[in-house]
């Protein structure tokens, strides 16, 4: 590496993988800001036709954004652009507003399409990982539980940090997901009726809204 000034690098916002450092020079801003240009451009002149789209551009939502609309959206997007992956636009942004990126997914980064599109929309203020604003705002959602008076006991605890979990990675839950792991390994829906009761399907409703809105 003889003869290699680091500060010199130049990121290329369009084939590096990881953005390694906030020294961007003027060529490598410029190339992130025109692949994020060319993306914000498409999403809306798209807003109409994907499902998804159409979701994330109503505020607020119109109906419930699922896992498959976003695997339509992810899907068009590869096909329209190749370097509008979930790792190089978050790579984008931390190149033209370092200041306003926060963290960054060490799994389930496919969500992270909602985060995405929802900062590129201006809808807003700080682009951080799609699970972090999930619990946000399911520790929001507890202690409005509490505050009505409804007090979990830690079995159910327990689960509803799994459903939780769930939801940051896949963006909606259904009973049917109770037949799979890790909530199968738990006892399943069986046991899901068993902790919560007739209130099963409204706590599920309530999360599938608020965590994801």
């Amino acid at each position: 590496m003889t003869g290699f000034d680091w500060n010199e690098q130049t990121i290329d916002a369009v084939t590096a993988d990881v953005v390694t450092h906030q020294g961007f020079d003027a060529a490598a801003k410029e190339k992130a800001a025109n692949l994020l240009k060319s993306f914000r451009d498409y999403i809306d002149q798209h807003k109409a036709e994907i499902t998804a789209l159409q979701i994330l551009y109503s505020r607020p939502y119109s109906q419930r954004l699922t896992e498959p609309m976003l695997k339509e959206l992810e899907k068009k997007l590869r096909e329209n652009h190749a370097a509008w992956t979930e790792d190089r636009l978050w790579d984008a942004f931390a190149v033209t507003t370092p200041g306003k990126v926060k963290g960054r997914s060490q799994a389930g980064r496919f969500a992270d399409i909602v985060a995405l599109v929802r900062f590129a929309l201006q809808q807003q203020p700080v682009l951080q990982p799609f699970s972090d604003s999930v619990h946000e705002r399911f520790n929001e959602w507890l202690m409005d539980k509490a505050k009505a008076g409804t007090k979990f006991t830690p079995g159910q605890l327990a689960w509803l940090n799994l459903i939780r979990d769930h939801i940051a990675t896949s963006l909606s839950i259904e009973p049917d997901d109770f037949d799979y792991a890790p909530f199968s390994q738990r006892g399943g829906l069986g046991k899901a009726h068993q902790l919560f009761g007739n209130d099963l399907n409204l706590i599920l409703d309530e999360l599938n809204l608020r965590l994801v809105a």
